[in-house]
């Protein structure tokens, strides 16, 4: 059994608190407090807190949401801290989190805390936002204490009614300027239908499922970020620590070459899978100082630590009440990552250069076993890399500018090289180098404040998921996936060409297209130790569209707003089983969004539809593949704030249903070789009702 020290949390907490700059306490003039915060005041498009109000927003989240034209990008899955940064500062610095995401720390802070958000067109700070060409910035004020709540109940397809609720208080505490978040929430997720048929390669019923699967989801979190003046400069400590557990109660009726045409079924298999975060914790501080007139510094500690424990019986009866086949599972992990990053960068002028480094420990203590029992007895399954340690050192050293030079142009480049050493250890062993030279570069022309048009290129390097590098299974669909010590990081080179338009009557258009050369992708192959597991395995293409469109109706309909996302994607990667042109491994399009929402101010009311069209998805695993699609999803919306003083929501999404057909194809030994069954899924999901209460204090 994999054991946890109880001396890391200690030892993390402590490494931050030694990263941690100490200095004299020699404060900041408010003035450069506001240059801090305030990246390019003068041609920012500003929104003050007012223009928010007929949108009765209760938090940060809320006002952004409603930024005309304005779309939040949480970063991307890339290694380290810097590589992937969103399009969002808070006080004119990136928010030094990784757990929860952007958009959670966003909603902890009360839209009452918010003097302002500023959009700025155009190349930024080089690394705070690199590779954005759209950024917001929320512009935060002191008002002492200050917070929001919301109560939320939500009524499944299946009758069952669970709770939401979550506090944010922003408050001085001494010296320091604190925002602290606390959220619970336990949910359900029904089927309405779901039936599972098996056919042989002929197209004959060999098997019909009625299935029901119900799962839920339960979390409980706290997340805070403190703030002081200190030793000149800034410092922020950031921490979301908290607990989660996810089950899954899967009971299948099986209809042996028939349809369910009796009341008997011929068979039962009883799935109980349960997924326990049993500690999740993350601790970051980070000091910004300005040096002189344009120069910053900026220092910044992270760590986290998870204790993950997933488990999962499975029984078969053959007829129902005589167990004939029993498999069960369990699953430890501990992953662990601290880094430590240093930035020296210009703010002011037209010539911003950026200088630091970066150096990461990771780590995933994982364990894995399995057993079967059946006629003839119990036995263990022996998979490949199940009791296994995966550790990596990294260093990082980069260099990137952005330079206006001339009144409407403006260009952007970088350099970063990156060394790292990653090693596996247990009943798996190897050690793997790498390094990598990551470059980038922009242009962009901005003819009016209205038009800007981007050129953009870029090579990154994709994060690892540890979890790959261990064995693992999928007890749904009866899949068993070998550990693979070998992996290295994919990498990407990324060219696009994006435009951003805005009119004055409010009307905004952002267009980005883009080509991405990806290599050492990666997918499922049968490993040397003839199981099937995840290895980097060739190169691909993948390329797509992004719009984003805001229009106001006022002409036709005062207070109205149409807008549109869509995300449109495709891919070409020859596989190295079959040889054939196939798509990538997760391909989901087209993914689109369309809100339409009608605010009457003065009757302080507000009604809105969404419709999310069809999206297709695909997975490729070594002897199987899989075509499934989340079908057409319609929401709508009421909210007031004409009672009790309080905004009330009432939403009701999945109107009329949500299919989810799903269509896999199994093969032998693999996909080079002949189909041997198929498996349709027909799945409709119900309407899921919600009431929402909130306000601020």
């Amino acid at each position: 059994m994999l054991r946890s020290d109880p001396k890391i949390l200690p030892s993390i907490v402590a490494a931050l608190a030694a990263t941690s700059p100490v200095f004299g306490q020699s404060e900041e003039s408010p003035e450069f407090k506001e240059e801090l915060r305030s990246e390019d005041p003068g041609k920012a498009e500003t929104y003050p807190r007012a223009f928010f109000d007929t949108f009765f927003p209760q938090t940060a989240l809320d006002m952004l949401e409603r930024v005309p034209g304005f779309t939040i990008d949480g970063g991307s899955d890339l290694r380290g801290f810097g590589g992937g940064a969103g399009n969002v500062l808070i006080d004119g610095e990136r928010p030094t989190i990784k757990s929860g995401g952007l958009e959670d720390f966003l909603a902890r802070i009360p839209a009452n805390a918010v003097d302002r958000i500023e959009v700025t067109r155009g190349a930024q700070r080089a690394g705070e936002t690199a590779g954005q060409s759209v950024t917001a910035n929320v512009i935060r004020k002191d008002v002492g204490f200050s917070g929001t709540w919301s109560a939320e109940l939500e009524r499944a397809a299946d009758g069952l009614v669970y709770p939401r609720g979550e506090v944010s208080i922003t408050a001085p505490l001494g010296e320091w300027t604190t925002t602290t978040k606390l959220n619970g929430f336990w949910e359900r997720f029904p089927w309405t239908e779901f039936d599972r048929i098996t056919l042989d390669p002929a197209g004959n019923l060999q098997l019909f499922e009625e299935e029901t699967a119900p799962s839920s989801l339960g979390q409980i979190y706290l997340a805070t970020e403190a703030k002081r003046l200190l030793g000149g400069g800034t410092l922020t400590i950031n921490g979301r620590f908290g607990y989660s557990d996810f089950g899954r109660n899967t009971e299948r009726l099986g209809f042996v070459g028939r349809l369910p045409d009796g009341p008997t079924a011929d068979r039962r298999t009883d799935i109980r899978f349960d997924s326990t975060i049993k500690f999740d914790g993350e601790l970051s501080v980070d000091w910004t100082k300005k040096v002189n007139k344009d120069w910053s510094l900026k220092i910044l500690a992270l760590g986290s630590i998870d204790d993950l424990e997933e488990s999962s019986v499975n029984v078969t009866e053959e007829p129902i009440g005589q167990p004939v086949s029993a498999s069960r599972f369990q699953a430890e992990a501990v992953p662990i990552e601290l880094l430590s990053r240093i930035t020296y960068g210009k703010q002011g002028g037209t010539f911003r250069p950026e200088f630091g480094g970066e150096i990461a420990y990771n780590s995933r203590d994982t364990f894995f076993a399995l057993e079967v029992e059946d006629a003839n007895g119990v036995r263990a399954i022996d998979l490949p890399a199940a009791d296994v340690t995966v550790s990596e050192w990294r260093g990082e050293i980069f260099a990137n500018t952005s330079w206006k030079f001339a009144p409407k142009w403006t260009a952007e480049a970088g350099l970063g090289a990156e060394f790292s050493s990653i090693r596996v250890t247990g009943d798996a062993e190897n050690s793997n180098s790498f390094f990598f030279v990551k470059p980038s570069a922009a242009l962009t022309y901005a003819p009016s404040d209205k038009v800007q048009f981007r050129l953009a290129a870029r090579r990154t390097v994709g994060q690892l998921n540890f979890s790959d590098f261990a064995a693992s299974a999928q007890v749904e669909d009866d899949r068993l996936i070998g550990g693979n010590p070998d992996l290295g990081p994919d990498q990407t080179t990324r060219l696009s060409l994006s435009g951003d338009f805005r009119i004055k009557s409010g009307a905004a258009l952002s267009l980005e297209a883009f080509h991405e050369w990806r290599s050492d992708v990666l997918e499922q192959v049968i490993l040397p130790s003839d199981v099937t597991g995840l290895a980097n395995a060739g190169d691909a293409r993948f390329w797509g569209l992004d719009v984003d469109a805001s229009l106001p109706l006022t002409a036709i309909l005062p207070g109205a707003l149409l807008e549109v996302e869509a995300e449109f994607r495709d891919a070409r990667f020859v596989d190295p089983l079959t040889g054939d042109a196939r798509k990538i491994t997760g391909l989901q399009s087209p993914n689109i969004d369309i809100d339409f929402r009608h605010d009457l101010t003065k009757e302080r009311f507000a009604w809105g539809v969404r419709y999310e069209p069809r999206i297709d998805i695909f997975r490729f695993f070594a002897n199987e593949s899989i075509e499934e699609a989340r079908g057409d999803r319609w929401t709508a919306f009421i909210e007031t704030t004409r009672f009790f003083g309080v905004k009330m929501n009432l939403e009701v999404r999945n109107i009329g249903g949500q299919i989810f057909p799903r269509e896999r194809f199994i093969f032998t030994p693999d996909r080079s070789g002949t189909l041997s069954s198929s498996e349709i899924l027909e799945r409709t999901r119900g309407a899921f009702v919600k009431f929402t209460v909130s306000d601020q204090f």
